[in-house]
């Protein structure tokens, strides 16, 4: 039998050399177009706007733990109830001198402004004028452990360290008020004395 010389089979490319292929040719997009020099521009012109509008908007915030403006000396007069800047953390009264019952102004005059915040666990301590103690009504109390203070913040009665902090008045020509809440003293028995007292104010 004649040998019979048959023709070499076409070359097949086995999967893995397509793979192979595939990727040293492969092209892969730019993820990140490329931006023009005025698209930039008025990015950061859109961006510098957004920042300096919020700083603006932030700086012109008031609040606890900076200068807060609390009126004028003729809205408060003499041997009334404090006033309470609840959001400011906060009590102002204007104490009064002839004031002489345990829970009154200690003989003192003027504008105080009192932290409200207990000495003892930082409970918030309200103005009580129903609240009778030693034979008295009207004093501060605290709802936790019922630290007791006279309108002036001296710590009469309870488990509190210490009279109610004080926070700096300022008081400008016109008799407008600012109370400084992030300048505070630690309350003592002297906090009468810090009372301040002002031409237009009532007496």
């Amino acid at each position: 039998m004649a040998n019979v010389t048959r023709p070499p089979a076409p070359h097949r490319p086995r999967p893995l050399d397509a793979w192979r292929s595939a990727l040293r040719n492969r092209t892969v997009p730019d993820a990140t177009p490329a931006i023009t020099p005025e698209q930039f521009s008025r990015r950061r012109f859109i961006a510098t706007s957004f920042w300096t509008g919020a700083g603006v908007t932030f700086v012109g915030v008031r609040g606890f733990g900076g200068p807060v403006p609390a009126g004028n000396v003729v809205d408060f007069e003499a041997s009334v109830d404090p006033k309470a800047f609840r959001a400011d953390q906060f009590w102002l009264m204007n104490l009064d001198l002839e004031e002489t019952r345990p829970g009154g102004s200690d003989g003192a005059a003027g504008l105080l402004a009192l932290w409200r915040k207990c000495s003892h666990l930082g409970c918030a301590v309200p103005w009580e004028s129903n609240v009778t103690f030693d034979n008295d009504r009207g004093w501060f109390r605290c709802p936790c452990h019922r630290s007791t203070y006279s309108k002036a913040g001296v710590r009469v009665w309870g488990p509190a360290s210490r009279s109610m902090d004080t926070m700096l008045i300022e008081i400008d020509e016109v008799g407008d008020i600012t109370v400084q809440t992030g300048i505070r003293q630690n309350g003592d028995t002297d906090n009468p004395s810090r009372a301040v007292t002002h031409p237009l104010l009532s007496t």
